[in-house]
This record gives structure tokens, C-alpha cells and sequence, in this order.
């Protein structure tokens, strides 16, 4: 028994036949809050307000808090409390929740059946002042849902369309964080919100948006390439103005840091062999599609620039047949680049020391060669259109020349120049990998991860499309 007659229960306790006691006073640490809602003033009465959290005091009970009142006391106690904090609910009263009831929708998943309700006028909140608060806090890094019902970012962009506006579960790693953005409200409201880019081991991206001002700072802790998020409950849904599926931090969501589960460990392993560039990120990409002899959809020049405006998928491959153009290996134009292996960004030529802050090489000061590749670009061209600046793989570039880095850059420029025009202008088959338009790039990037010459007349005429 607390004082004042209050009676200290864990949630495991509450049950129905105490759900008329309002006395009773619950210890457990805030795993997640919403912002508050306010309600516009009635019948002469003073505006009221509603904030809601979700509290948990053991592995396998956890429930919703409904904090009622004035505006201005419920303004106070939502920016008060935060995720992490443990907090004393004195004379909380438990309402147990309909099936079905239409406000479950709009709250995270608990375990509990009852939901914690706190007035203003007989309620109270405060933070837990006894030395056992660090028992809560292995509670935050247990996910509210299954490991097994996560779904991969790669299936979320490959059916978009059955997922639009749905909730998923995703076990993911922080791959980029972008600075907080003031926007206003469709009522005028002053909002901030922040975008950050996450990634899981189907080596697939999704932007997800934050909007309440507890997550939106949380973000500040958040490390790329190294804190791992268990998110329950992402709602993902399809955006117009980025044309690609798109996750948001809504009502129900609950965001666990650094989860502990076996698939953390892996995760964080994986995320550290991913570049943290884009460009570096697009050639490992690159590198790691299968059997290249697998790319048999044959497609247009132009259906592949229609399908790349539109969007509607993460990245895809393609087989043209077209004539090859723009090959500038004679000319001003520089065809090599030596990049960091650490991080695959290119480096300066006179002193090869990698000057990104965020790879390892520089924050650990380890010695990681350099390596020089070809970096060339080339337009591709058939009867619907043309393919500009596509980039080949260093190993397309290296099989279509058929020498390497070394002996390309010791040739004499007349070499150069006969072997330019052995490929310029003749009927090539190259399989491509195509990335629609993104915050990062202002349109397509086509990857060439092979090109060769067709001999025959007769493939040639098979295979080219109509249209």
C-alpha cells in the first residue's frame, strides 16, 4: 500500500473486477507517446485536450494512457514526460476495452485489455524518484511485436500497390538522417518534422517521415550505420511527389532502438558493408546482382524512360539492344577514377587518402588502399530513342575494352582512338540496372553491367521491340 490509501499495481494485476478502483497507483517507463489532440471549446466551456503514451512494466505487459483535462494541463504533461522516462500514475483508473472499438485503431497494439485513464482534477504523474528505475530500462530495447511477422523493404516496394495504407513491422538500420524541416499545418499550425532513410539486409531503402516533436528529436541519437530500429506498426503508403512507396511514424507506431534480438547483431554487421554514398551505394548494388544471363525483358529505349518517370519500383534491370554512342575514351574526358575501398568514394589522385569524415578510414585511421577503375559513360540509341550518360560498371567497361585499368592508361592515343571506333556507332546487347528518380538524384541512373557487340543480324531483328 502507498500512502493515501493508493494501491501500487503491476498491469499483470488489473483485471476487471478492479477496473471501478481509482486508486490505483501503476510504476512503468513510457515506450511511446503521441502529440496531444485539443478540442475546440463548447457550450461556454473552456477548451479540453487528450494526450496519449503507452507504458510498460514487464517483458509481456504493456498498455495504453489517456491523459484527460484542460488544454493547458494537458500541453504540461505531454511536454513534461518523454520516451524513456519512468513515471508514477497515481489513482489511474483501467477501462477495459469493446472488440472492435473504433479507438483501438488510432493507439498502439498492447497486450493489456484495458486501457489507463488519467484526470486532471483527481489524477496525478510524476517521475519515478526510486533507485529502481534501471530495471525498467531493458524494456525499451523489447520490440512490442513478433520478429517473425517483419516484412523485408524489398517486398514492401514490390507490392505497393496491396500495401498502400497499410501497417507493417520492419527490422531496419539507419541509413541516413536528414536536418529537421519547420513546415505549417493545413489549420496553420507551426510543425517540424524530419526524414530518414532506412535499410535492411534485402538492400532496400525507404524514406520515413517523423512528425511528433518526441521522435523528431529522438532522431538526434540515432546513428547511421549502426542504430538499428525495430518499428511496429510503420504505416506505408505511395508517394506522388517521390513516386516510390514511402513509411511515416503514425498513431500506432511504436519505435524500438537497438531492439534485443539475434537479428540486431546480424543486421549491424551486414549495414556496415553497405556504402554510406549513393553513388558508392549504386555500384555495390551493381556488383551484387545474380547471374547477369537472367536480365532477359527485353526493352526499349523509350519504354524504359517512360517506366523510369513514373516510377513505381526501386530499382530494375533491362535488356536493350541499341547502338552504342558517345564513347569518349580518346578525348579530355577523364575514364578512371580511384575511389577509398572503405568506403568507395573517389579520392584525390595526388595524396589517395580518403577525406569522407564518416568512413572508417578516417574516424579509425586505418590504412585501406585505393583502387583506380574505369568510370565511363555512354548513350545508348535505338528507333524509340536515346539513353544518355549511362554509366558502366568498371567490369562492363573492362570486358567491352577488353584490357584493364592499367593497360588502357599505357596505351598510345592512335590505339585508343581504333579501339573507340571498333565499338562506336555498332549494334550492342547491354543489360542495364535502372534507379527511378530520388531526393539524390534528379533523374534516372542507368547502370550498364554488360555490353557486347551483336554478330548476328538475326537476334538482332528478334529482339528488338515495336515500341
Amino acid at each position: 500500500m502507498a500512502s493515501n490509501g493508493v494501491q501500487r499495481m503491476y498491469l499483470r494485476e488489473i483485471s476487471p473486477s478492479t477496473a471501478n478502483q481509482d486508486n490505483i497507483f501503476v510504476v512503468a517507463i513510457i515506450i511511446a507517446k503521441q502529440p496531444p489532440r485539443i478540442f475546440p471549446a463548447k457550450n461556454n466551456e473552456a477548451p479540453r485536450g487528450v494526450f496519449n503514451f503507452t507504458v510498460r512494466d514487464s517483458p509481456t505487459h504493456y498498455s495504453n494512457v489517456s491523459v484527460w483535462g484542460s488544454d493547458a494541463y494537458v500541453n504540461i504533461i505531454s511536454s513534461s514526460f518523454h520516451i524513456g522516462d519512468v513515471v508514477d500514475l497515481i489513482n489511474v483508473k483501467s477501462i477495459f476495452k469493446k472488440a472492435n472499438e473504433r479507438e483501438n485503431l488510432f493507439q498502439p497494439m498492447v497486450t493489456c485489455q484495458f486501457n489507463l485513464m488519467i484526470s486532471e482534477r483527481t489524477s496525478d504523474m510524476k517521475l519515478h524518484n526510486i533507485n529502481d528505475c534501471a530495471q525498467f530500462q531493458p524494456l525499451l530495447r523489447l520490440p512490442t511485436q513478433p520478429s517473425s511477422e517483419v516484412t523485408l523493404l524489398q517486398d514492401i516496394h514490390s507490392n505497393n500497390e496491396v500495401l498502400r495504407g497499410k501497417f507493417v513491422n520492419v527490422l531496419v538500420a539507419v541509413h541516413n538522417v536528414y536536418p529537421i524541416r519547420q513546415i505549417k499545418s493545413k489549420d496553420g499550425r507551426d510543425l517540424e518534422t524530419r526524414e530518414v532513410i532506412v535499410i535492411d539486409e534485402s538492400c532496400s531503402k525507404l524514406s520515413v517521415q517523423l512528425w511528433d516533436a518526441d521522435n523528431v528529436y529522438r532522431v538526434e541519437n540515432w546513428i547511421p550505420h549502426e542504430t538499428v530500429l525495430f518499428i511496429a506498426h510503420l504505416k506505408v503508403d505511395w508517394s506522388p511527389y517521390k513516386a516510390t512507396m514511402t513509411g511515416s511514424i503514425a498513431s500506432r507506431t511504436i519505435v524500438t532502438e537497438n531492439p534485443s534480438l539475434a537479428e540486431t547483431q546480424s543486421l549491424k554487421k551486414f549495414v556496415q558493408t553497405v556504402p554510406r554514398k549513393t553513388r558508392a551505394f549504386i555500384d555495390q548494388l551493381a556488383s551484387n546482382c545474380p547471374d547477369l544471363n537472367t536480365i532477359t525483358n527485353v526493352m526499349s529505349c523509350k519504354s524504359i524512360t517512360n517506366k523510369a518517370a513514373a516510377g513505381g519500383f526501386e530499382n530494375m534491370t533491362a535488356l536493350i539492344y541499341a547502338s552504342l554512342q558517345d564513347l569518349d575514351i580518346d578525348g579530355l574526358s577523364p575514364i578512371t577514377v580511384t575511389k577509398c575501398k572503405g568506403c568507395g568514394m573517389q579520392v584525390p589522385e595526388d595524396t589517395f587518402t580518403c577525406k569522407d569524415p564518416e568512413c572508417q578510414t578516417t574516424s579509425e585511421r586505418k590504412i585501406i588502399p585505393c583502387e583506380t577503375v574505369f568510370n565511363l559513360r555512354v548513350s545508348l540509341v535505338d528507333h524509340t530513342g536515346c539513353l544518355r550518360d549511362c554509366r558502366l560498371t568498371s567490369n562492363a567497361a573492362q570486358n567491352l575494352l577488353g584490357c584493364s585499368v592499367i593497360q588502357f592508361e599505357s596505351l598510345p592515343e592512335e590505339k585508343k582512338t581504333e579501339l573507340k571506333w571498333e565499338f562506336l556507332m555498332t549494334q550492342c546487347k547491354a543489360r542495364l540496372l535502372i534507379l527511378p528518380a530520388s531526393r539524390e538524384f534528379a533523374r534516372p541512373v542507368i547502370s550498364v553491367l554488360s555490353i557486347e557487340k551483336v554478330s548476328d543480324w538475326r537476334e538482332l531483328t528478334a529482339n528488338l521491340p515495336m515500341f
